[in-house]
């Protein structure tokens, strides 16, 4: 059977040879290259845009945590607050003492919150109390006692939060403690704006997706998608999500996020198709580069002499050349024959595909810009508002003896931070960053831990990536010195060299942690943000080898490298 196909293959004439060879060397291995890169060409799309999507969402549920818990420090504030548990508990000898005791005291605080957070609506004091209606700061509570959130926030001492999707509201209710104490029950009440509690969700680098935010229950809270005309036919509503939710394989492609704060589950889809729609350019490149073989080869049917002989030879060395990797060749052609033609056209495809893989290589680099960008964004200015927040309160209730100190720490800890839009700093003002952040916290904390801070001097004019000794200080603070109630807490900073790289540490001597949290931290599995966003950004801008190392122990505290190689 081959002695004949072999014999019958001699036997051929010149120009049926020459299409033979050409779609043995050259037409099929284009074609199974084109093929082979399509499938790992999808295979990429539809990794980078999974991740692109996980990434979005985390950090918009990041964000989401970080403003309500804001809020809900808010509460704590005023739940806890002295003066003004003592203010409603005092017995008036009449009406106008007890007015003007409101106007002096309590107006004054709840004003100056909803002043530094003008996306809270409205805060109101609900007592169980001889308490005259004063505008929507203070009521008696019997105006509430038919609500169905009302029993709950009375249950507890924690941060109840609602939404009322039909009045486009966002509120939390919470006991107030110190009156509980008193014997007289009291509810504290925020109303905060719908849109800007699920403004997260609203801004976004992706396209062609569906979002719901649901409670508990399953009650849909808030519903958010970005399909265009042309794929509005992929918006599902909420019942047809939880059908394709309980599917195994289906159409779209569905991630979930856990809101720790308030409890809430945030789901994400985006039709399946439209992860890798940009391998469509890949399929008509390999289309229309199989329909220039094909015409190719029937082009050289026609072709019997030397001449077109060697010019196939030629072009068969070059095909061979791109075989093996190398896209910067090129065949001298003259000519207007079929056989030119097909040389031109090689040549065309060949710097099509390269382009094409420059473009791809191109994409991945603008990818990691977006993803250290999108990591950055998550720093944001509610630690200046805060802060603003506590100088205006200890003004109103202590006097302003620190507010000349607090202020300026707090200048210092924003100029450096926004470094006026640039990435890097030198470590001299990194460290005054973090100084300052240091103070501030210090008075946050009225004293109540230690510091000491030791730099090589030969290290400060050096470059490092900003903000990256505050996250994991405060990460200290919060997860460390604030949790060990013991021993008096000590957070101890150091820079040195070593080599070509310089460490910097920050030490303290809280709780601790095993091996296993102290990897988590570090990882996707992180539920917060700061010290893996310190991480990802060394990864991104220096390189994989240059992660974050976490010592710790149960109940000796935690140290945390940054290292990195040196640069002016």
């Amino acid at each position: 059977m081959i002695k004949k196909l072999l014999k019958k293959i001699s036997n051929l004439k010149l120009k049926y040879k020459l299409v033979l060879i050409y779609c043995l060397a050259g037409f099929l291995p284009v074609l199974v290259t084109f093929f082979v890169s399509f499938f790992q060409m999808r295979g990429i799309l539809r990794e980078n845009a999974t991740e692109n999507i996980n990434s979005y969402l985390y950090q918009a549920t990041a964000s989401l945590d970080s403003e309500i818990k804001i809020y809900n420090n808010l509460a704590s504030y005023i739940s806890f607050n002295q003066t003004i548990s003592q203010t409603l508990n005092y017995d008036y000898e009449s009406i106008y003492n007890m007015y003007d005791r409101f106007v002096m005291v309590i107006d004054p605080l709840l004003s100056s919150l909803m002043y530094f957070h003008d996306e809270v609506d409205r805060v109101t004091i609900y007592v169980d109390k001889d308490t005259v209606k004063h505008g929507s700061t203070l009521a008696p509570i019997s105006e509430i006692a038919d609500k169905y959130w009302y029993k709950e926030a009375l249950s507890d001492n924690d941060n109840h939060w609602y939404v009322d999707k039909e009045n486009n509201s966002v509120f939390s209710v919470s006991k107030l403690v110190l009156l509980d104490r008193y014997g007289i029950e009291g509810i504290l009440y925020i109303d905060v704006e719908y849109d800007k509690v699920f403004e997260p969700f609203s801004q976004t680098i992706i396209s062609n997706y569906g979002l719901f935010v649901t409670d508990g229950e399953g009650n849909v809270l808030y519903e958010a998608d970005d399909f265009d005309d042309k794929n509005a036919k992929y918006r599902l509503n909420y019942e047809d999500f939880l059908a394709e939710l309980d599917k195994t394989g289906g159409k779209y492609k569905i991630i979930s996020e856990k809101s720790e704060a308030a409890d809430w589950t945030i789901y994400l889809y985006k039709p399946d198709k439209l992860m890798i729609s940009s391998v469509t350019p890949i399929v008509w490149i390999a289309v229309i580069s199989s329909i220039v073989c094909a015409g190719a080869a029937l082009a050289s049917m026609a072709a019997t002499s030397r001449f077109v002989t060697n010019r196939v030879i030629k072009l068969q060395r070059s095909m061979k050349e791109v075989e093996n990797g190398n896209l910067d060749v090129s065949v001298p052609v003259d000519g207007q024959d079929e056989i030119s033609d097909l040389i031109r056209g090689f040549d065309n495809m060949v710097l099509r595909l390269d382009m094409l893989i420059n473009e791809v290589y191109d994409s991945r680099i603008k990818e990691k810009e977006y993803e250290m960008r999108a990591l950055q964004a998550q720093i944001n200015p509610h630690f200046l508002y805060n802060t603003l927040s506590l100088i205006n309160w200890k003004a109103i209730e202590a006097g302003a003896d620190d507010i000349s100190r607090i202020t300026l720490a707090l200048s210092t800890f924003y100029r450096t931070s926004l470094n006026k839009g640039k990435n890097v700093m030198s470590i001299k003002d990194e460290l005054d960053n973090m100084r300052s952040y240091l103070d501030i916290q210090l008075m946050m904390h009225d004293g109540e831990f230690d510091t000491d801070i030791i730099i090589d001097d030969e290290i400060l004019h050096y470059n490092t990536l900003n903000l990256i000794l505050q996250p994991l200080i405060e990460n200290a603070i919060d997860h460390g010195i604030d949790m060990n109630t013991g021993i008096r807490g000590k957070i101890t900073i150091t820079g040195r060299q070593n080599g070509d790289e310089i460490e910097l540490t920050v030490e303290d001597n809280g709780v601790g942690m095993t091996p296993e949290q102290a990897e988590k931290i570090i990882t996707e599995e992180s539920k917060g943000y700061g010290v893996r966003n310190v991480n990802e950004r060394i990864k991104l801008y220096y390189g994989e080898q240059y992660e974050l190392r976490i010592k710790s122990e149960i109940g000796k505290g935690t140290k945390v490298t940054v290292h990195f190689p040196k640069q002016m």
